[in-house]
């Protein structure tokens, strides 16, 4: 059971869920050939490859080693620093989606940057609670964040009102899918010792706030 644990955690990993998230997004867009070819690789290369090697730095850094279980096992320490970059690169990743060619996510592209704002102020709440000695599941967060995006977007998209929301119910599946996978991660974090109950029921709280607030100051209620 313990090595079912930790391919989940490792699987279902922070950075891995991004991208699986992004990839279903990706595949709603519209877009072919090239441009979506850019797309996938662009989430691909910003979205996994690139916060692995910061990732893999850091935990590196402590340990002078690294092993791949190890990314679901990182000390407090490293833990802020990773938040700390991950808001950092995640701004001008922001940035360079805000600016990014209408060829490529075409009127989605609102979308996205709800998504990345959304990422930010997340990590910005996670590390503001790590600097208060805090801790939380940084697994149970992220899953929770994009199952609950899912879910409003199977409602409506901040940002894209004018556009007819054709995929609604695929919206809804996909948060139906994120949903059953935070199961899979707190029983696998919880098996593993990695985290308390209060741990990962604050990293679900904290996932579902952010979209949720997002949204709310985007339709200013």
């Amino acid at each position: 059971m313990l090595k079912i644990s930790n391919f989940i955690s490792i699987f279902f990993h922070p950075l891995f869920i991004a991208f699986y998230n992004f990839l279903f997004f990706i595949s709603l867009i519209e877009a072919h050939g090239a441009a979506l070819g850019f797309v996938i690789t662009l989430f691909f290369l910003a979205g996994v490859m690139i916060p692995v090697f910061y990732t893999f730095a850091i935990v590196y850094n402590e340990r002078k080693q690294f092993e791949w279980t190890q990314l679901s096992d990182m000390s407090m320490l490293s833990r802020k620093k990773l938040l700390a970059y991950s808001i950092i690169y995640n701004v001008i990743f922001l940035l360079f989606v805000i600016n990014l060619n209408e060829a490529f996510l075409g009127q989605y592209k609102p979308m996205f940057a709800s998504v990345l704002m959304g990422f930010i102020f997340l990590m910005m709440m996670a590390f503001v609670l790590y600097l208060m000695k805090i801790e939380i599941s940084l697994h149970a967060l992220t899953v929770a964040f994009f199952c609950a995006f899912c879910l409003i977007f199977s409602w409506k998209i901040p940002g894209i009102e004018g556009l007819e929301n054709k995929n609604s119910n695929l919206y809804l599946i996909f948060g139906g899918i994120n949903f059953m996978v935070l199961l899979a991660v707190v029983w696998a974090r919880l098996k593993l010792k990695a985290h308390t109950n209060k741990e990962i029921v604050l990293g679900i709280l904290i996932g579902i706030f952010s979209p949720v607030l997002l949204t709310l100051l985007t339709y200013g209620i």
